[in-house]
């Protein structure tokens, strides 16, 4: 918004300039054709603001749309993925060409330790340094 200000603002200044040069036009006849451009350029300014706000909006509206349909299928491939699970059952293979981990347990021989109370690591002590003793 505030660059559509700053752009708006110079093209004002654009036609401020334009307007005086046609009111003074007996004085500065070899600046007609240039100001004829430049109000050229104004009106292209203008019209291009406009689409371009259009645009915005149109793509504001697409972003909500995607969005809206990202949440919808989500829900969709949950759904069908306990579809899936209810008929193969959680633990079944085929579960991977669906794209879901299957349950295979609980992976616990080996991975415990004997000593299920480790004793808590001891800090060292500090040793004084010159700088730190006053």
């Amino acid at each position: 918004m505030a660059k559509v200000r700053r752009y708006l603002n110079r093209v004002n200044g654009w036609d401020q300039t334009a307007t005086a040069i046609e009111a003074n036009a007996v004085d500065l006849p070899h600046l007609e054709m240039p100001r004829a451009q430049l109000a050229g350029f104004s009106a292209e300014v203008k019209s291009l603001i406009v689409q371009q706000g259009a645009l915005t909006a149109s793509k504001q509206e697409a972003t909500r749309r995607v969005q809206q349909l990202m949440r919808d299928g989500d829900a969709l491939v949950d759904f069908l993925r306990t579809g899936v699970r209810q008929r193969y059952g959680k633990e079944s293979e085929k579960l991977a060409e669906f794209g879901l981990q299957p349950f295979r347990g609980l992976n616990t021989s080996g991975k415990r330790k004997a000593n299920p109370d480790p004793e808590p690591p001891t800090a060292p002590i500090p040793t004084p340094t010159p700088d730190t003793v006053k």
